[in-house]
C-alpha cells in the first residue's frame, strides 16, 4: 500500500510530522511519500521511514535569477508524477485543512483522504475532527491514522545530519567533544518570540562562568532588511563583540543541513520556539524553550529533556537571562517541567 503525506508548512509543522510517518511506515506497513516545498525537505532527506519526496519550491523563494516559469514548470512536472502513483491514501499533515493544500491531496487520485477540521468536503473520505481540549501537535497528527486502524502512540520526531557536514563543521570550529557544548540560536520570526540582543549576551557571559564548556551561537544568516529571507548577521556580530569570550564560537549556518550539523554537535540547546526548536528536539538534545505569544502545550519539545519559560505578557523579552540560565542548569532527562 502506498501513502502520501502532504506536508506544506514550515520546518517545525514538518518535522512534528515525522512520527506520523514512522506510525505509517511501520505500523501500517505503508511505502510513504512525502510532498515538501523547497524550504522544509532537507529534515526529510535522511529519514528511513520516507520513499520518496516530491520537493516543488514556493514562489517567493525562488533564487536570485530563477524564473517563475522554471519553478511553475518544475510543479507541473511533480504533479504528474503524483497523477501517475497509484495512492491508497493521501493524508493532509496541518492542524486544520485549507483549500490548497487539498487540491495536492485530491490532484494525487487517492482512493482515501485523512484531514483534520469541522469543515466537510466531498473529497475528503476521513474528516478527522479534535477534541475542544488543548494538545500537541504530534498528538493531533496521530488522530489521522485512527480511520486506517492505527492507534500506537506517537513516537519520537525523526531527524539526522549528514556525518560530512557534522565531521566538517567539528574541524573548522574544532568543536572538542570532550566539553559540553551549550548551542545559543538567537533567531526567530515573530517580534513577540525574539529575545533581546542584551539578553543573549548576558546568557553568554553566565554560561562561560559556570564551567568549561564550548557556546555555540547559532543563527539565521543574512541581512535584517531582506525581505524573503531575514537574517541576523549583524546582531550575531554585535553579540559576539559584546562578549569576547574565548569560549564563544559563532556558526553562520548558510543551509539548512548546515544548521542541522551544528545542531547535532551540541548537547543542549537555548532557542526560542521555531523550527530550530525543533530541529533541537529531533536530534535528541535537551532544550530550554522560550515561549512569547506561541502555545507551549501545541509546540513544546516533544519528547526530550526540556525547561519551557513561557512570558506571563506573551512577550519573550520579559524572560531575564537569569532565568534561562537556572533553566539550563536544571535541565535533566527526567525534567520536562513548565517554570
Amino acid at each position: 500500500m502506498r501513502a502520501l503525506v502532504i506536508c506544506r508548512d514550515n520546518i517545525g509543522d514538518t518535522l512534528l510530522t515525522t512520527p506520523l510517518i514512522s506510525a505509517l511506515a511501520n505500523q501500517g506497513h505503508y511505502r510513504v511519500d512525502v510532498l515538501a516545498n523547497s524550504y522544509n525537505a532537507e529534515v526529510l532527506s535522511l529519514n528511513p521511514d520516507v520513499a520518496t519526496v516530491y520537493i516543488y519550491k514556493k514562489i517567493h523563494h525562488r533564487a536570485a535569477g530563477e524564473s517563475r516559469i522554471a519553478i511553475i514548470l518544475q510543479r507541473l512536472t511533480i504533479m504528474w508524477r503524483l497523477w501517475r502513483t497509484p495512492y491508497d491514501v493521501a493524508v493532509i499533515a496541518k492542524s486544520r485543512w485549507d483549500q490548497r493544500v487539498l487540491k495536492w491531496a485530491t490532484l494525487s487520485g487517492a482512493r482515501r483522504i485523512l484531514a483534520l477540521g469541522d469543515r466537510p468536503h466531498k473529497a475528503i473520505t476521513d474528516l478527522v475532527t479534535p477534541p475542544p481540549v488543548e494538545e500537541h501537535l504530534v498528538q493531533r497528527f496521530q488522530r489521522l491514522l485512527a480511520p486506517l486502524g492505527i492507534h500506537a502512540e506517537a513516537g519520537p520526531l525523526v531527524l539526522d545530519a549528514r556525518p560530512e557536514n557534522v565531521a566538517a563543521l567539528a574541524r573548522q570550529y574544532a568543536i572538542d567533544a570532550r566539553l559540553p557544548v551549550i548551542g545559543v540560536q538567537i533567531s526567530a520570526r515573530r517580534p513577540l518570540q525574539r529575545w533581546p540582543e542584551a539578553n543573549f549576551i548576558a546568557l553568554a557571559q553566565l554560561i562561560a562562568t559556570g564551567g568549561s564548556c564550548r557556546i555555540v551561537l547559532l543563527w539565521s544568516p543574512g541581512a535584517a532588511d531582506n525581505p524573503a529571507n531575514p537574517g541576523d548577521d549583524d546582531m550575531a556580530a554585535r553579540i559576539v563583540a559584546a562578549c569576547k569570550l574565548p569560549s564563544l564560537t559563532p556558526i553562520p549556518t548558510r543551509s539548512l543541513a548546515e544548521l542541522i550539523a551544528a545542531m547535532w554537535l551540541c548537547d543542549s540547546v537555548v532557542t526560542s520556539d521555531g523550527g530550530a526548536m525543533h530541529i533541537a528536539a529531533a536530534l535528541g538534545k535537551g532544550v530550554v524553550a522560550l515561549f512569547g505569544d506561541s502555545d507551549p502545550i501545541c509546540w513544546a519539545p516533544w519528547k526530550v529533556p526540556h525547561r519551557i519559560l513561557h512570558a506571563a505578557d506573551k512577550d519573550v523579552s520579559s524572560i531575564a537571562p537569569e532565568q534561562v540560565y537556572r533553566s539550563l542548569a536544571q535541565l535533566a532527562p527526567e525534567d520536562d517541567k513548565v517554570a
